[in-house]
C-alpha cells in the first residue's frame, strides 16, 4: 500500500493500534457463518479483492457504537410542523451514529400555501431544508465524520424552480446534495415541447414550458454541478421490490435509490485483483475466481443485516424485512485497459457488461442459496419479485 493509503486506513477504518491484517480479521470474524467462511472472507479482504463500505470496516466487531450502514433514506416527511420536526429529530439520531440521509421533500406544500389550522402561509420545502442543513452541521461538528444529505423534489412540485436555484451560491444548503425527481410524463412533455403542470395535492398551481424547465435544470447542473436528475419512473419500474415499496429518493451520493427508512449496505469488488497474465504484458479476467468470491461476500454482507446497530427501530424493521444490499465494482477502467481495451470502446463496454452480468447472476444465485438455507426475506413473493430477465433466468433455476 502507498503511505497515503495506509494513513487514511489507520485514521478512518482501523481501531487504535490495529494493523491492516487485524482489521481484516476483525471484520471477517464479525461477519462469519463458520470457520471456513471466516478464512475465505478474511483472505478476500486481506488481498483487497473486495472492499466493504467504510462504515462496515470501521464498526463491525469494533468497540465503537455506530452503524455499519453508510446512508439511509428518511421516512416519508409529514406535511405538518410536528411531522417535519420529528423527521429532523430522527435525522439527528441517524447522523449521530454515522449515517447520511436522503429525503424526499415533495410531500411538503409549496411556499405561500394557506395553512388553515394556523391561518398562516407555508414557507415551502426549500426553507424547511435549512432546518435539516443546520441539524447536519451541528451533529457533524460533534462527531468524527462530516454529515451528508440528499434533498429530492419532484419536477412537478410548485416550488421546483426555487429548488433548482437554491444552491446558486456557496453558502446555502452546504450539507446537501440536491436532485430533481423527473417523471416520464415530464420527459414526454419536454420531447414534444408541451406545457407542463406544477401540482400539489391534485391542485394545479402553475403551468410552465417543460422544455424551458428542463433547460433550466441543465444550465444549473452545468454552472453549479447541481441539481442531479433521478428518473423516478425508471427506478421504480426496474425495482425488484416494486410490489411492496415506492422509491422517491436516494442516499446522499445517489448510488442507491432507497424506499423510506431504507439503508445502504454497500461494497465493491476490486476488478484489478482478478486479472491473470495471458501473455507478454497481456491480461485476462478470471471469471471463475470472481464468481466464487461473490458467493462468499454475499453471505458475509447478508450477516451485516442481523448484526448491525440501527439508529432507529423503523430502519431495522425495513432492513430485516427486505435484506437488500448494494454490490458494485471499483478499478473497472484499470482492469479493462490492462486487458487491452480502450476506455469506452466496444470491447471495453462488452467486457464490462460480461463482468457486471457475472456479478448480477452470481449475487442472485448466492442470495437464492441463502434463502434455501436460512429462509427468504419476509416480504418475498415468488410471483411478484424480479424485474429483469437476469433475475428471472436465475430464479427459474431455483423454483419454490
Amino acid at each position: 500500500m502507498l503511505p497515503a493509503s495506509i494513513a487514511i486506513d489507520e485514521m478512518k477504518y482501523r481501531q487504535p493500534g490495529e494493523s491492516f491484517e487485524e482489521k481484516c480479521s476483525r471484520i471477517a470474524d464479525a461477519l462469519k457463518d463458520d470457520e471456513d467462511h471466516f478464512r475465505r472472507f478474511y483472505n478476500i479482504l486481506l488481498e483487497q479483492k473486495f472492499l466493504p463500505a467504510g462504515r462496515i470496516q470501521s464498526t463491525m466487531g469494533a468497540a465503537r457504537k455506530s452503524t455499519p450502514y453508510n446512508c439511509f433514506v428518511s421516512d416519508t416527511i409529514p406535511d405538518s410542523m410536528e411531522g417535519i420536526m420529528d423527521t429532523a429529530k430522527n435525522a439527528a439520531t441517524t447522523m449521530r451514529l454515522g449515517g447520511g440521509i436522503g429525503y424526499d421533500f415533495s410531500t411538503l406544500r409549496s411556499r405561500g400555501d394557506f395553512i388553515r389550522s394556523t391561518g398562516s402561509t407555508s414557507s415551502g420545502p426549500v426553507s424547511f431544508m435549512r432546518i435539516f442543513d443546520a441539524v447536519c452541521s451541528t451533529v457533524a461538528a460533534a462527531g468524527h465524520r462530516r454529515g451528508a444529505q440528499m434533498g429530492v423534489l419532484r419536477v412537478d412540485h410548485p416550488d421546483i424552480e426555487e429548488f433548482i436555484r437554491a444552491k446558486h451560491n456557496t453558502t446555502n444548503l452546504t450539507n446537501f446534495n440536491v436532485s430533481v425527481g423527473v417523471t416520464n410524463k415530464f420527459m414526454e412533455a419536454v420531447e414534444k415541447d408541451e406545457p407542463f403542470d406544477l401540482i400539489f395535492d391534485n391542485r394545479v398551481y402553475n403551468t410552465v414550458s417543460a422544455k424551458n424547465l428542463w433547460n433550466e435544470i441543465m444550465r444549473s447542473t452545468w454552472d453549479w454541478a447541481e441539481p442531479g436528475v433521478l428518473f423516478l419512473d425508471t427506478i421504480n419500474r426496474e425495482n425488484n421490490l416494486k410490489y411492496v415499496e415506492t422509491i422517491a429518493a436516494t442516499n446522499p451520493c445517489a448510488e442507491q435509490p432507497l424506499p423510506p427508512n431504507g439503508a445502504c449496505l454497500l461494497g465493491s469488488f476490486n476488478l484489478v485483483k482478478y486479472l491473470v497474465p495471458v501473455g507478454d504484458n497481456k491480461y485476462g479476467f478470471n471469471h471463475a475466481a470472481f464468481s466464487s468470491d461473490i458467493a462468499c461476500v454475499v453471505r458475509a454482507m447478508d450477516n451485516v443485516v442481523d448484526r448491525a446497530i440501527y439508529p432507529l427501530a423503523s430502519q431495522r424493521e425495513e432492513a430485516l424485512s427486505k435484506r437488500r444490499m448494494g454490490l458494485g465494482v471499483t478499478g473497472a477502467a484499470n482492469a479493462l485497459e490492462a486487458m487491452g481495451c480502450l476506455y469506452g470502446d466496444d470491447d471495453f463496454l462488452s467486457g464490462l457488461d460480461a463482468i457486471l452480468r457475472t456479478l448480477a447472476v452470481e449475487s442472485y444465485r448466492a442470495s437464492i442459496q441463502l434463502a434455501e438455507e436460512k429462509g427468504a426475506f419476509p416480504l418475498f413473493d415468488y410471483n411478484k419479485w424480479g424485474a429483469s430477465h437476469i433475475v428471472s433466468s436465475v430464479v427459474e433455476e431455483h423454483p419454490p
